[in-house]
């Protein structure tokens, strides 16, 4: 009898010795529910104190909406073990998901129920993160194809379906070999061959058959998947149909080699953008060092696709002087458009960092709105014309159009408002409509409209339209491109102009945007517009005036020249700022227009070390920064150093000249 009471106390040791040290909750119920004993994990993860957990039953940590079944789990637990995943909830009344195992035991002829509960609430989430994965991979319009080292199909998504014709049941199982033609098989080969070695291939252009024959021009990117040891057991292959694309390849590969090449360089590094940006937001509320190191990156990686962007715009303003025909001028239209789209998540990108470190501000100065007017009207209407719809506007007439506020904003929020009408319009028109809300003798406020037939904005969705991410639903995802950031961005513009934005919508018959501002009025100049037409044979301003051109890039050098030969200057050029500082010991210039970021001598240094010898010269040459840098306090940075103006990559002609008549 002795013996039989001792084991039962060293039984319930064990138990309460492992109640005390697990990892997981461990819970230990009498047979009516009630707990008798919590482990600290249990403690810690509920939020109650021992003593309250003890005064309570397994019904009050569950859904009290679904007894029923807690009281069916719990009975089958006496009556020996059962597992399950459920909800409990916590002191705060916030639930998490868990996985329980339940026991019956008898302890001295008493049944007692031990529950183990661990907390599954990042398994649930990374499940969900990659259930959305999934079904991005599923429906993407390129194909994605998964081959294991044999070429024995593996995955097959809808995309692949749409290219080739083939149904998924139709190829899985089946050697990749269906959709190569033979004289292509050699390829496949040697990709293989540099897959077993762990190498990526990208943008291999190749052809592929169709199931019913036909042959396409493809462009793949295949890379190795290894399993979780580490182990290479297979590729995916991304394909995209560029059928169509081959032909204007065809017709302007010399002109556009280079820019191809710039554009490979763009992508590149704006997937390294998204991924690390994504990295550093998920970091955020773990440290201040982290928002410090996020912005670091920022700054760094808005200088690496802003040189290069440079670069795209410069040749492609260089490219509309040369001879082009019908078709080339629509692709190069194409191009700049695309450059302009890039550069707008670029700057979206940065524009919410700013807003998240309180960093968003104003650039106040004077300004002609007339010329932002033109602007938006210009774009409304060829954006329209490309989609077969009608563009109207009207301007009140009475408006002042000297005013002080930030042009660039205002932009910024005109065009995001007339392209996301244009984005989700099929047919019908667009109205754009500017009129005077408020005047007096300082202060105008006016009110921007865009009006569209588009598709409307679902009621459920409307409270949500101007937060950040958020886009209208999953097919709409699909079918549209956006950041989910536009609007949220135009709020806060629309804030810090002291007016606000709304609209009205219907679905499936469209809707109007509303945007008012605030601006001071500018009695003081009266603005002409300037602009600068490449198409015009010479652009001669003062042939007597030099300019020192002082680029690292060698794609930006060459545009920079190209640009200042345009507008009549004699120019020199230096790769870095130490061969600047050569040059000028034998040379005059009258301005200089220098880089910030190079090898040997930076922008900067090289700025400290001119000002310094003009001290003894008494001659001071005009400075204008180039910089691909456009996070706040870069422009005050280098006007602190001494330089006299700054202008952000990428730049224009119209831009570029305009701040070179300040000075000569």
């Amino acid at each position: 009898m002795n013996g039989e009471i001792k084991k039962n106390y060293d039984d319930l040791q064990i138990y309460q010795t492992a109640l005390l040290n697990a990892n997981d909750i461990i819970i230990l119920f009498s047979s009516e529910g009630k707990i008798l004993k919590v482990n600290l994990k249990a403690i810690n993860s509920y939020g109650y104190e021992e003593d309250e957990l003890l005064s309570m039953n397994i019904f009050e940590l569950r859904n009290k909406e679904k007894l029923d079944i807690a009281n069916t789990q719990f009975e089958k637990a006496k009556l020996g073990e059962i597992e399950f995943e459920t909800i409990h909830y916590r002191k705060d009344g916030s639930s998490f998901p868990v996985e329980v195992k339940s026991i019956g035991v008898e302890i001295n002829k008493g049944i007692f129920v031990l529950s183990i509960i661990r907390d599954i609430t990042n398994r649930v989430k990374n499940e969900e993160e990659i259930r959305k994965l999934a079904s991005l991979v599923e429906n993407t319009d390129d194909a994605i194809i998964g081959k294991d080292l044999e070429g024995v199909i593996t995955s097959w998504n809808l995309g692949a379906e749409k290219i080739y014709g083939y149904k998924r049941e139709e190829v899985l199982g089946k050697h990749i070999s269906v959709i190569i033609p033979e004289d292509k098989i050699n390829d496949f080969c040697e990709i293989m061959k540099k897959i077993k070695n762990g190498e990526k291939i990208k943008g291999f252009e190749s052809k592929r058959k169709k199931k019913n024959g036909e042959l396409i021009d493809v462009s793949i990117t295949v890379s190795p998947i290894y399993n979780l040891a580490g182990k290479l057991i297979g590729a995916s292959n991304i394909t995209r149909d560029v059928t169509e694309n081959k032909k204007v390849e065809e017709e302007l590969r010399e002109k556009y080699e280079e820019i191809s090449s710039l554009y490979e360089e763009l992508i590149a590094i704006e997937e390294e953008l998204r991924s690390n940006y994504q990295v550093l937001e998920e970091a955020k509320g773990e440290a201040d060092k982290a928002n410090q190191a996020k912005s670091e990156f920022l700054a760094n990686i808005s200088h690496e696709i802003r040189t290069p962007m440079n670069g795209i715009i410069g040749v492609i303003d260089l490219l509309k002087v040369t001879k082009l025909n019908k078709n080339q001028k629509e692709y190069l239209e194409m191009l700049s458009y695309s450059s302009r789209v890039l550069l707008g998540i670029l700057n979206t990108i940065l524009d919410i960092s700013k807003i998240e470190a309180g960093k968003f501000e104003l650039a106040v100065k004077p300004f002609d709105i007339k010329r932002t007017l033109n602007r938006i009207t210009k774009e409304l209407s060829l954006a329209c014309n490309n989609k077969n719809l009608e563009a109207s506007y009207y301007i009140d007439p009475y408006i002042n159009y000297n005013l002080i506020g930030d042009e660039i904003r205002l932009n910024q929020v005109l065009i995001n408002l007339v392209n996301n009408a244009i984005k989700f319009t099929k047919s019908g028109q667009i109205v754009f409509k500017v009129k005077k809300i408020e005047s007096t003798n300082n202060k105008l406020i006016l009110e921007f409209s865009v009006q569209d037939t588009g598709i409307g904005i679902k009621e459920e969705f409307k409270n949500d339209i101007f937060k950040r991410f958020v886009q209208q639903d999953m097919t709409s995802t699909k079918k549209y491109d956006g950041t989910g950031l536009g609007l949220a961005i135009s709020r806060d513009i629309a804030k810090l102009m002291k007016g606000d934005i709304w609209f009205d919508s219907v679905e499936n018959k469209g809707s109007t945007f509303y945007f008012t501002a605030e601006f001071l009025m500018d009695y003081t100049k009266n603005y002409k517009e300037t602009s600068c037409d490449l198409q015009d044979n010479k652009i001669i301003i003062n042939k007597t005036k030099k300019i020192l051109i002082v680029e690292d890039n060698e794609i930006n050098m060459k545009i920079v020249c190209a640009m200042v030969e345009k507008l009549g200057y004699e120019f020199e050029g230096a790769y870095d700022g130490r061969e600047a500082l050569e040059k000028l010991k034998d040379n005059s210039f009258d301005l200089i227009l220098m880089d910030i970021q190079m090898p040997e001598l930076n922008g900067y240094d090289a700025t400290k070390i001119i000002r310094a010898n003009e001290i003894k010269t008494m001659v001071h040459i005009y400075i204008i920064a180039m910089t691909a840098y456009s996070m706040n306090g870069d422009k005050e940075r280098c006007i602190e150093i001494g330089m006299d103006d700054y202008i952000s990559k990428p730049f224009d002609i119209d831009t570029l000249k305009n701040t070179i008549l300040k000075y000569i």
